[in-house]
């Protein structure tokens, strides 16, 4: 009858909406349940996979490879990669655990020995006593490869760049893998760096050499400046920062973003640089700055023949005259230091060699992995001229390592025998006041 055919199409159709109502319900509830990626049908785990970074070695040396986080929670490494010549690594960034998201650096470690554990360490980018990750967290004065993966970040998942803002030590690049091919100039989904050596046009002032006189580090002076060595990054590698302001100079190409790809492939250069010379690079005796200001740029760094400790001075405290020591004359890397009656010995010779504090066995005063906070404990370590090593003694009595900005400090106000020695914020206090004799 045409009531009933009416009433069974009635009812046809109202269950037909009902069912698409429920299907759109059903796709809505597993959307707020972070099942499904929008309309798509791709699961949320597959669209949550974890990027990948591949280390390449075309350095020609032996490389181990580190990492720093930032303190957001970031998971720093517990293992990574060390690479003979030639070869190459992949690891996983774990983005999608922890915080949901990883920001971070990568670097190259460079002439690395000793027992892991125990006595290994780095010439160029140390960074703890571990071989196969850094067992300190702290940003070392080498080449960078930064990169910022968040997921929920609205404009794109991943940033990258290349930085040379605190030195540079090999040539570094970064290559988007697993997208779209970048235009020619573009810094989406472009090559981030170099693959040009750097060290020969690095400014003489800056440049560090190891104890056989070979150049392995150009060390930034003042990363927050425009300098001599900036102006040389930047004429060789327009594609990383130079200093830390260089992102907002007009035409700039520095940052990079790549929303689309699966990968990233950084790879170290080589330096291009000539062998070592047949004997150490001889430097006369020179004597430490002295300076109203603690801004000025450090002297060349010492090498291993620049000056002889022997015949150096002592650095004494105005507060309780007494001398930086080295403690039971212990000549060796890593050994803290402290103040002790002066007695005229080795162990409180000095000789004040460009910019450094250096004693015997070509040891210098060091700020222990290359920290910039107070409290950092100061230490002998083999003589690099690196940042670490680098220090001022200024006409009001203050003795500053530049790169923090802190001044030596006896730690805790302990006026006896064995107090140990620390950087801190200047305060012009009595325990932070120096004098040669």
């Amino acid at each position: 009858m045409p009531g009933r055919d009416f009433s069974f199409a009635g009812r046809s159709s109202l269950a037909a909406v009902l069912t698409a109502v429920a299907v759109l319900l059903l796709v809505a509830s597993m959307q707020i349940a972070g099942l499904t990626d929008g309309f798509t049908g791709e699961t949320k785990a597959a669209a949550a996979a974890n990027h990948t970074v591949t280390f390449v070695n075309d350095s020609g040396e032996k490389l181990w490879i580190g990492s720093t986080v930032n303190a957001d929670g970031s998971q720093n490494f517990g293992s990574l990669p060390v690479l003979e010549p030639g070869q190459r690594a992949t690891i996983e960034i774990p983005e999608n655990s922890g915080p949901g998201h990883w920001r971070g650096k990568f670097f190259a470690r460079q002439g690395c020995a000793g027992e892991p554990g125990s006595t290994f360490h780095c010439a160029v980018g140390d960074c703890g006593n571990a071989a196969d990750h850094c067992a300190i967290n702290s940003e070392q004065p080498v080449s960078l490869a930064e990169f910022n993966f968040d997921p929920s970040d609205a404009l794109t998942a991943v940033w990258y760049n290349i930085s040379y803002v605190n030195a540079v030590s090999l040539p570094v690049t970064i290559t988007p893998t697993g997208g779209a091919a970048p235009q020619e100039g573009s810094q989406h989904c472009g090559v981030a760096g170099c693959a040009k050596p750097f060290l020969p046009s690095c400014p003489a002032a800056n440049l560090v050499r190891d104890d056989q006189g070979r150049a392995v580090n150009c060390v930034n002076p003042n990363r927050d400046a425009e300098t001599d060595y900036s102006r040389a990054v930047a004429g060789v590698c327009p594609k990383a920062y130079s200093w830390s302001k260089m992102d907002a100079m007009a035409g700039n190409q520095t940052m990079f973003e790549c929303d689309e790809c699966t990968g990233f492939t950084v790879t170290f250069h080589g330096n291009g640089t000539t062998p070592p010379p047949a004997g150490p690079v001889e430097q006369p005796p020179q004597q430490i700055q002295q300076q109203e200001a603690p801004q000025a740029e450090p002297a060349p760094p010492a090498q291993r023949g620049a000056a002889d400790p022997s015949t150096g001075g002592t650095l004494v405290s105005n507060w309780n005259g007494k001398c930086l020591d080295v403690p039971n004359a212990d000549f060796a890397d890593g050994v803290p230091l402290q103040i002790w009656d002066c007695n005229g010995t080795d162990a409180q010779r000095w000789a004040f060699s460009g910019g450094t504090l250096m004693t015997r066995d070509n040891l210098c005063v060091d700020v222990a992995w290359g920290s910039r906070d107070s409290g950092a404990a100061v230490q002998l370590a083999r003589c690099s001229g690196n940042p670490a090593q680098q220090w001022v003694l200024t006409e009001a009595g203050d003795v500053v390592n530049p790169q923090a900005d802190k001044c030596l400090d006896i730690k805790d106000w302990f006026p006896e025998n064995g107090a140990r020695l620390q950087i801190w914020d200047c305060a012009g206090s009595v325990n932070q006041k120096w004098h040669r004799a």
